[in-house]
């Protein structure tokens, strides 16, 4: 078990955990959060715990609340009235009840409650603790032991329900029990508690050195004398998380926070106790025990969380007390306006410039008043001494050597100078008052302006090298002077300057942003009006390369990748991180006196000049916050019902609309978390929400999604793992799957009837357009009988008359023999196509003939004919466009393919009419388009497709080069066959 404990400290070690407060930082200077029922918090908290997950749960009696460091949300509980938690190491919240029971809280939102009758009567549970068994030990009526659904009480535990107690787990896993009685130890063993001494003891605390530390009704807390356990352990990590102490806590860097100081709470330096002296509740040290310096001055318990903060509720809410990185420089300036320089010795000198004050500030950023007065301006040369500038002269300070420059005289008398400013460019020293202007220092003589070939108008002066002088003007221009001569610059894409900031590159800074010098011009980093890098009036360069400004949303840190990486892409994001009013900064950059707002005193420490007063920041004691966020989904809330989002959520038809609420819990500063959301199958990408802890979705489809969110800390540190909700969208009526398919299958039964109408229509127009052909054949069919034939026979009779009267065997007779012949062949034919137009033609019949007459011509080419099926009759139609496109398929395989064998297929099928003629000639090359077969002469293709379009039939020809040619022709059944 030791082993384990000891493993599992290690573990955690290696973790970083986030350092405790910083004593050397006041607690007047410690960043202070209330909140109270007017922020939304919960009134009477009794306890607090901090699971694994970041989430700080209250015990009070309006029921169990949660706190992520934004919103405080009350979590349904068994019971109203809870009086005590605990945070187990497994993420479980034990939360115990004023009127007896006990509920588990598991991590994924499960809740196991006990209240039966073994809790009904041991009264509310005020104190808990779990062993690494998993053993639950808790203070009721009594001191009980709770594991494997059995509760025991203790043997020798009474008075447990009197006002004090403790109870503590120590990192041995021995369990420690106090009350007014007396301290005790229980034996896991037996089951019994063997009492270690018997003063009155209430509350225990345990130091980050293993110490335990008892306090009573009285004034001190007592070391308590600790029995020999083996090799010393660590005390168990989350010590401090797992619950809150009503009398106090140490924090994990061994400095003691007490309640009840009289009143409010109080700080012990960790230096400042030394086992086994006892520690004085009331003595001198520092405290929150004003009215105002609270929530209320009736301070309950005391917390510290996993980011190092202290919690501290009251009787009116609950006080969070924590690091800022800026601290305040508590300058007891009169106006608030200033002049600041830094010496070689690494301290600053600031003068008040109303009235005349001066401080100098050492290392250990407390003030210390100077007894030089009326000191209006500071600066420092080219060397580094430090110039007090009075209104009459300017001393210079150079280690210890002083000596006084005296200002020039106006109209040739002297007279005090109100000073804007002072600047040495290794050649002259400038000054600019009201009374004089600009005026230059030049070998012990003070020139004007002009004297020196400056021009009017100038707003702002920067140094550059020996004898230079960056000259700013407010127009969009920008001057370098140089020993006398003037160079321009177009500064217009910073807009109205701020400052001009000399460096490794110079750098002029606007409202619309920074602008860095290249060559002749200035190009603006990043994109324009980017607001922490707008209105910067001070920049320096610290030892690591890092770029710090002052700007006018806080104070701005740019690494030195980062700058490096802007130069090289300017156009590109710059990358920065902002140290604002949550971190206490005052206000915004100080622009009132266009003086440097930005000071560097060499040891790592930055002093920034802003609207509210002036504030240090030590580099080398920067810690972020190294606590990665565990985000989690909440809540899926739409028009229909709120779902809990620690289970997939199927929401119901036609909730289009909804929202997703998720949150980190980070209660150092949780206004710096930041989140990005997606929803697979809806967000093609992240969605970068700031700070915003909702989703809001609209007019959302059916389907399934899966919803992600992650979080970064204040400091930009990753969250270990996403969170995810799965969620289906049900489809409604119409949106369904067998709906759409039902209207899918109306639909093509629609179209199927459409065209079914269509091809009868189409049918019963051929069949009209075939019964109108038929009549015109009868029609002429009787005109040849009646007419032509009839007449042709009367010719014949009359031929044959005077052929009867001639003399036989004469020339004449053989003559008028031959026409009579002649004319009764005619009558022969004329007859056949009278039958022909009456009957229609016969498609076996006219193929063979055609296919004989062709085989007489091409001697070389055999002909073959088969014909399959019950014979039907066929339409008129079929009959002259199946002959038709069968006369135009011979001749081209008899003319043009030059085959040995041509076969004639007639298949008088049930459902298909087919006609196919085929040979095993050349072939020809693919023609397919109607147009490009008649661009190749191909008319007769055209023609046989067109005769088979105008009987419903489609037409296939396939035919490659050597490898003969196929004609199929195909007609249904119901537009071939005439009716039965």
């Amino acid at each position: 078990m030791r082993r384990l404990l000891l493993l599992l400290f290690l573990s955690l070690a290696c973790a970083r955990p986030a350092a405790a407060l910083n004593p050397a930082i006041a607690l007047a200077d410690l960043n202070h959060t209330a909140w109270t029922a007017k922020e939304g918090a919960p009134s009477g908290i009794y306890g607090m715990a901090q699971t694994p997950d970041g989430w700080l749960w209250l015990a009070t009696q309006g029921g169990l609340y949660r706190f992520d460091g934004v919103r405080f949300e009350r979590y349904p509980t068994l019971k109203q009235h809870v009086f005590s938690v605990y945070a187990a190491d497994n993420g479980d919240l034990l939360i115990g009840y004023m009127i007896g029971g006990l509920s588990v809280l598991h991590p994924d939102g499960r809740r196991d409650d006990h209240d039966g009758p073994q809790f009904a009567a041991i009264g509310g549970i005020a104190s808990m603790v779990v062993d690494a068994d998993g053993a639950l030990w808790l203070v009721a009526t009594g001191l009980y032991r709770y594991q494997q659904g059995r509760l025991q009480k203790i043997d020798g535990s009474r008075a447990w329900a009197r006002s004090l107690h403790g109870l503590l787990r120590d990192q041995y896993d021995r369990i420690w029990a106090a009350n007014q009685e007396g301290l005790y130890l229980a034996d896991r063993a037996s089951g019994r508690l063997t009492r270690v001494d018997a003063i009155p003891t209430g509350a225990l605390m345990q130091a980050p050195d293993g110490q335990i530390w008892a306090s009573g009704d009285g004034e001190q807390l007592r070391a308590v004398a600790m029995p020999p356990a083996g090799a010393p352990l660590p005390p168990p990590p989350r010590r401090n998380q797992a619950r809150a102490s009503w009398s106090g806590q140490f924090d994990r860097d061994g400095n003691l926070w007490l309640g009840h100081c009289p009143t409010g709470v109080c700080r012990i330096a960790r230096d400042a106790i030394q086992a086994p002296r006892p520690i004085e509740r009331l003595g001198p040290r520092e405290r929150l025990d004003q009215p105002g310096q609270l929530s209320a001055q009736a301070a309950h318990t005391v917390l510290e969380d996993r980011e190092g903060n202290i919690w501290v509720s009251t009787s009116a809410g609950i006080d969070r007390l924590r690091e800022n990185k800026l601290l305040p420089a508590h300058l007891p300036g009169q106006t608030g306006r200033y002049s600041m320089a830094a010496d070689r010795a690494h301290q600053l000198w600031v003068a008040d410039i109303g009235s005349g004050q001066l401080w100098r500030v050492p290392a250990d950023g407390v003030p210390v008043a100077e007894a030089r007065a009326d000191v209006r301006a500071l600066t420092t040369d080219r060397s580094g001494a430090i110039l007090l500038a009075t209104t009459r002269t300017i001393e210079r300070l150079d280690g210890g050597v002083a000596s006084t420059i005296a200002l020039p005289l106006v109209n040739g008398q002297p007279r005090d100078l109100h000073l804007l400013g002072m600047l040495d460019d290794g050649k002259v020293l400038w000054i600019a008052a009201y009374e004089t202007g600009l005026m230059g220092l030049v070998d012990g003589q003070w020139l004007p302006r002009a004297r020196l070939n400056l021009p009017p108008g100038i707003l702002f002066t920067a140094p550059g090298g020996v004898g230079q002088l960056w000259l700013g003007f407010g127009n969009g221009k920008l001057s370098l002077y140089d020993n006398g001569k003037l160079s321009w610059f177009d500064i217009r894409a910073v807009g109205q300057e701020s400052a001009i900031l000399p460096g490794p590159q110079l750098v002029v800074a606007g409202e619309h942003g920074l602008a860095v010098q290249r060559g002749q011009r200035f190009e603006l980093l990043g994109a324009a009006d980017v607001a922490p890098l707008c209105d910067v009036s001070g920049m320096t360069v610290t030892a690591d390369g890092d770029r710090w400004l002052n700007g006018a949303r806080g104070a701005v840190r740019i690494r030195r990748d980062d700058w490096e990486a802007a130069l090289r892409d300017p156009r590109a994001p710059v990358k920065y991180e902002l140290l604002d009013a949550q971190e206490g900064y005052p206000g915004r950059a100080s622009t009132e006196t266009r003086l440097p707002t930005l000071i560097n005193t060499g040891d790592g420490r930055l002093w920034f000049y802003g609207s509210a007063g002036v504030v240090r920041l030590d580099t080398a004691q920067l810690r972020p916050n190294p606590v990665p966020p565990s985000v989690r989904v909440l809540r899926l809330d739409s028009d229909h019902a709120s779902y809990a989002g620690n289970a997939a959520v199927r929401l119901p038809p036609g909730a289009r609309n909804f929202t997703i609420e998720y949150s980190a819990p980070g209660l150092r500063q949780p206004e710096g978390m930041r989140f990005q959301y997606r929803m697979d199958g809806l967000d093609p990408q992240w969605v970068d929400a700031g700070s915003r802890r909702a989703a809001y979705y609209t007019n959302i489809g059916p389907g399934q999604y899966t919803f992600r969110v992650r979080a970064v800390n204040e400091d930009g540190v990753a969250g270990a793992a996403e969170a995810r909700l799965p969620l289906e969208v049900a489809p409604t009526l119409s949106q369904s799957r067998w709906f759409q398919l039902l209207v899918l299958a109306l639909a093509l039964a629609a179209a199927y009837s459409l065209y079914r109408y269509r091809l009868r229509r189409v049918i019963a127009q051929a069949a009209r357009q075939a019964a109108t052909r038929a009549d015109e054949r009868d029609r002429i069919a009787r005109t040849l009988h009646d007419t032509f034939l009839q007449s042709v026979y009367a010719l014949m009779l009359q031929v044959h008359s005077v052929l009867v009267k001639l003399p036989k065997d004469s020339e004449e007779q053989r003559k008028l023999q031959t026409v009579l012949d002649i004319a009764s062949r005619t009558i022969d034919e004329g007859r056949a196509q009278v039958q022909q137009l009456r009957s229609g033609h016969d498609p076996e019949q006219m193929l063979r003939q055609i296919g004989e007459s062709l085989t007489a011509l091409h001697t070389g080419t055999a002909l073959h004919m088969q014909v399959d099926g019950a014979r039907r009759a066929l339409t008129a139609a079929t009959q002259e466009e199946l002959c038709g496109v069968g006369r135009e398929a011979l001749h081209n395989a008899f003319q043009h393919a030059g085959a040995g064998l041509v076969s004639i297929g007639l298949s008088y099928g049930s459902d298909t009419l087919t006609l196919r003629i085929a040979d095993d000639g050349k072939g020809m090359d693919a023609v397919t388009t109607p147009t490009a077969q008649a661009a190749a002469g191909h008319w007769g293709l055209v023609g046989m497709r067109e005769r088979a379009k105008r009987i419903g039939g489609q037409l296939a020809i396939a035919s490659q080069p050597g490898a003969g040619t196929v004609v199929e022709l195909r007609i249904p059944a119901r537009l071939a066959y005439t009716p039965a």
